[in-house]
């Protein structure tokens, strides 16, 4: 009996120091801070060449129905006039261009606010993200220090609270967080050489080295700036003209982005059924076309004709997509069809090889961009203009 006592208690002891060492480390891993690996996106393989794809080779045409996203009621209500959108790190960025400003009452009414008054008269607006809370606006129009006149967003792959801005008339970089803070980079971007007109399409891939397509003579190209101390230094890396008969730079208007990664560029064309994929040195090109009438038979007139056909007319991108919006009909039919409802559009999903992954088909007309989740859209022709497409297998 002696022993078998000993026994009991010699395992209540070994079970109570085992329960108490678990207990130990249960308390120390509560304690702990635990940083997530980031995850590493292989992207797909880039195969160099030219391929022509026809609308099959999507599948199935996947038709989406928007849910209405109001807005926020604390902030400002729009008129949309060349919006630009952006998500950031679960931020919702809008950029609108401020022509007219409304403000509701207590009582629900709307009143017209002219924007210098209320100080509404700002480009960009930033909410936070799922719920669309607004935070703040920012970014003053006028032609004063750290004011806009013709802003674009930039598009980022920099970790960082927030994002960047620019501001074309002065060629001038700001960065700016999730709280409307102004930073103005200490360069501004070079002028090309016998290039008119700029509108530069800016993408950082990190905090010294930015990508964009710009005018050049008689065309358009992807250039590389890199800013090294006190100097820029830029090189051309890609020639996005193609087509003899087009001289002018403004027949290869389109959409241009840097996958997340930094590892990817894509090019695609407003007025050509035409997308180039490729690596940020512009070694290894994509060039993808589509089964279409060619415009390349045409000249620089007949192409911005408003009896010509739009393609392409909006980019984004995540770490495994790039989404391109698609329109493949000509400014006229597209006003006949608005006028008569909502109108359509449609998106075109891509893997960063350039493959044809999915095709959509929304129930309204306007902008589009995505972060792999959701589809958003500003849609023209309502008050509260956003609407939201859940992608499939998303729910």
């Amino acid at each position: 009996m002696k022993h078998l006592l000993y026994i009991i208690l010699l395992s209540l002891l070994f079970f109570s120091a085992c329960k108490s060492q678990a207990e130990q480390k249960q308390q120390e891993a509560n304690d702990t801070i635990v940083v997530e690996t980031p995850k590493i996106i292989q992207d797909a393989p880039l195969v160099a060449g030219s391929v022509t794809l026809k609308d099959g080779d999507f599948g199935e045409l996947i038709e989406l129905a928007a849910t209405h996203q109001i807005l926020d009621e604390e902030g400002p209500i729009f008129k949309m006039s060349e919006p630009e959108m952006l998500i950031k790190d679960g931020y919702f960025l809008l950029q609108n261009r401020p022509a007219m400003s409304y403000t509701r009452r207590p009582d629900g009414t709307v009143e017209v606010v002219k924007p210098a008054d209320e100080g509404l008269n700002c480009f960009f607006h930033w909410y936070r993200l799922p719920d669309f809370r607004y935070i703040t606006s920012f970014g003053i129009g006028g032609n004063g220090p750290n004011e806009f006149n013709f802003p674009h967003l930039v598009s980022s792959g920099v970790s960082a609270p927030g994002t960047y801005v620019y501001e074309t008339g002065t060629m001038q970089l700001f960065e700016t967080d999730t709280t409307g803070v102004l930073r103005a980079f200490p360069f501004t971007f070079k002028s090309i050489k016998g290039a008119s007109y700029s509108d530069r399409q800016i993408c950082a891939v990190s905090r010294d080295t930015f990508y964009y397509a710009d005018n050049v003579p008689r065309g358009k190209a992807i250039i590389r700036t890199v800013y090294q101390g006190d100097s820029l230094q830029t090189e051309q890396i890609y020639n996005l003209a193609f087509s003899k008969k087009h001289r002018s730079w403004s027949s290869y208007i389109g959409d241009f982005i840097v996958s997340p990664s930094g590892n990817r560029m894509v090019y695609a064309y407003k007025y050509f059924r035409k997308i180039l994929v490729m690596d940020t040195s512009a070694q290894t090109v994509r060039d993808i076309t589509f089964d279409v009438d060619g415009v390349e038979a045409k000249n620089d007139v007949l192409t911005l004709g408003p009896d010509n056909v739009t393609y392409y007319w909006g980019i984004s991108a995540t770490d495994d997509y790039f989404f391109l919006t698609y329109s493949g009909r000509t400014p006229l039919q597209v006003s006949r069809e608005n006028g008569k409802g909502d109108g359509y559009i449609f998106v075109e999903q891509y893997d960063w090889g350039g493959n044809p992954i999915a095709r959509y088909k929304l129930d309204h007309w306007g902008r589009v961009i995505s972060d792999g989740k959701l589809l958003y859209q500003v849609c023209y022709m309502y008050d509260d203009p956003l609407f939201l497409y859940t992608l499939p297998g998303k729910e």
